[in-house]
This record gives C-alpha cells, structure tokens and sequence, in this order.
C-alpha cells in the first residue's frame, strides 16, 4: 500500500532522475566530454604503452549511486581474443543495468561489445543492444581502417562516416588509457566515434592520490574531462585500473566505485 502510493505520487519525478541516470549509467566510464582539441593536448596514441596484463576474464563490477542511493551496476569483462578478417582482436564488453527498483519505472539495459585490434589498438567492430524504456534496439560499427571509413547499422537503417586514422569507440577508449602511460600536469588527446558522429576528445591528469577501494587505501592518478568536471580515479601502477567515477547531473552527483574484480 505505501509502496501504492509511492509510485503514483512519485512516477514523474522518478522518471525524469531515471532518465537522466541512464544517460549516466549507460556510459558510466565514458567520462571523457566531447571537446574541442585544445592546444598542448598530445596525442595518447603515441604515449609509451605499459605493460597492461590484458587477461582473459578480467571482470571488473561497478556499483553506481545517485546522491548516496544504489542505482544500478556495470560490469566490463575481457572476454579474450579473436580474428576478424585474418587480424587478432580483443574482445571487450560491457554490460551496464538499472537495478530492480529503478526498473519497476524505466527498464534499461546495455550491453556493448568492442573488438580492437591487438597491434596497433584501433577498433574494427563495435556492437550495442539497447533495451531504453520502450525502445529496443541495436547498433553495429564496422571501421575499414585502411579507407578510414565507419559502416553505422542502426536499427536496419545503414550509413556511412569518414573516421580519422586510430578513431576509437565508446568502450576501448577507456583500455586505450590503461595502455597509455600518463603524467600528472599532461594534457591527452584522441578521436572517437560516438554514436554516429566522431569528437575529438582531451583528458587532463591531474594529480596524484591515495583513496579508500576494495584494495585497501589505494595510490591512484585522478583524470578530469572538460568542462563537466567529471572525475576519474585509476590505479597508479601499471595496470591503470578505473576504481572510481565521479560525475555532477542535473539530480545530483553519481559515483561509481569497483565493488568486485575477478
């Protein structure tokens, strides 16, 4: 009965936090704003590569809350290495979901699949199955890295975009920084293709320091986007590993921290 009367008196604000969430939620880790390439940014592509241990079954789970309240989890596995077209990749993925009260008012999933090749860490193949509210759909990006082209199929609808040499999508991205070495005070910049459109994108590294994780206290480097002032903490060793997200919206902060790794 309360939970009756909660939900009619509630439904539309709800709605409108959850919304806001899911565009959150849905790229949880995909903090880095599309900007305008700012002077001094130097290219990650070009950074020294540390020696990530890109393992097999790495899972990596998020918990992520609205103003101090659970709000849904993410999970990102290395799923292991494939070929594509006579080329090694590996395969990434991501799943990201409402939990259960939250999708009593707005059902949300999202799963995402990125195939990146294996010598040069340029994406070929990136997938998504998006269930939001009432829609329920799929897009694939196939990137022809010798034309420079990307084929976008998006609910059967088919079309084409140019895409700068090394353009990455929405999840390697983030194993593009846990590959890259950085130093604090440094301006980094690269391409990707969101959506059906292609940003440049610039992260500044902005310090070094020692939070609370499942680890224990724990050294990390502190990456900022620009100009939303969403902020990301990543292990200070080699393996760069993203233990906390911190993102202002319109209904509050939302932080994700790593709740689990296997």
């Amino acid at each position: 009965m309360i939970f009756g009367h909660l939900k009619r008196s509630s439904n539309r604000n709800l709605n409108f936090m959850y919304k806001t969430l899911i565009l959150k939620l849905s790229l949880v880790f995909i903090l880095l704003v599309f900007v305008t390439l700012v002077s001094g940014a130097q290219p990650l592509l070009n950074q020294p590569i540390n020696n990530v241990n890109l393992r097999t079954g790495e899972t990596l789970e998020y918990s992520v809350k609205v103003k101090g309240i659970p709000a849904g989890s993410q999970i990102m596995q290395i799923k292991g290495q494939k070929t594509i077209g006579g080329r090694t990749v590996y395969h990434f993925q991501s799943y990201s979901f409402a939990n259960s009260f939250f999708y009593l008012f707005y059902p949300f999933s999202d799963q995402v699949d990125s195939y990146v090749l294996k010598d040069n860490f340029y994406p070929l193949k990136f997938q998504r199955h998006l269930i939001d509210g009432k829609y329920n759909g799929s897009t694939t990006i196939n990137i022809d890295d010798s034309k420079l082209v990307a084929e976008i199929i998006k609910d059967k609808k088919r079309y084409e975009v140019k895409v700068p040499s090394g353009v990455q999508d929405e999840l390697s991205m983030l194993y593009l920084i846990r590959l890259r070495k950085v130093e604090v005070g440094n301006e980094y910049e690269f391409s990707a293709i969101v959506g059906s459109k292609v940003y440049n994108i610039v992260v500044q590294v902005l310090r070094t320091e020692e939070i609370k994780t499942i680890f224990g206290r724990t050294k990390t480097i502190v990456l900022r986007s620009m100009p939303r002032d969403a902020l990301l903490w990543i292990t200070n060793d080699e393996n760069q590993i993203p233990v906390r997200l911190e993102i202002n919206t319109k209904i509050g902060k939302l932080i994700a921290d790593l709740k689990a790794m296997s």
